[in-house]
């Protein structure tokens, strides 16, 4: 088996270089001990997320980052579930996480992605536990790979 992560690019404002971000995902899952399954990454914008989440969390306004968990299994084995990020709320909020904007994507992936895998930051020690997993994940992405046009700066 692989690990397998399967990109739809829907809309946004990022340009993003499909092969890193695949690489990115694939590095946060080996850093948390998976060695194969699969799930779908969606870039997509404002009103899209704000849509899934009025839909099936019942909030109507846009956050940055949905994740669906399935964990079910099918024929190409363990299928964790879908992780859907606004770009456009990515691009807004960077500057308030003293973030740029392929830094603030990294973290969105890395965010939704260790909710698919049962993080959770709701309750202090969940939230100490998921912060500490998302800055190891983030400790695999190297600027310049994820946004064409970036080498870690505003793209």
């Amino acid at each position: 088996m692989a690990l397998r992560v399967h990109l739809r690019r829907q809309a946004g404002p990022l340009e993003v270089d499909p092969v890193g971000v695949k690489r990115f995902a694939r590095a946060v899952l080996r850093g948390e001990g998976l060695a194969d399954g699969a799930l779908t990454l969606v870039l997509t914008d404002n009103a899209a997320v704000r849509e899934l989440n009025a839909r099936f969390r019942e909030k109507d306004r846009t956050t940055d980052v949905l994740s669906f968990p399935l964990h079910e299994e099918d024929e190409g084995g363990l299928y964790l579930g879908d992780v859907v990020i606004s770009t456009e709320r990515a691009r807004e909020q960077a500057p308030r996480f003293h973030n740029d904007e392929e830094s603030e994507l990294a973290r969105l992936i890395a965010h939704g992605i260790l909710h698919l895998l049962g993080y959770d930051h709701h309750r202090p020690a969940a939230g100490r536990a998921m912060k500490a997993a998302e800055r190891r994940a983030l400790a695999a992405f190297t600027p310049g790979t994820l946004v064409r046009g970036t080498q870690g700066g505003l793209a």
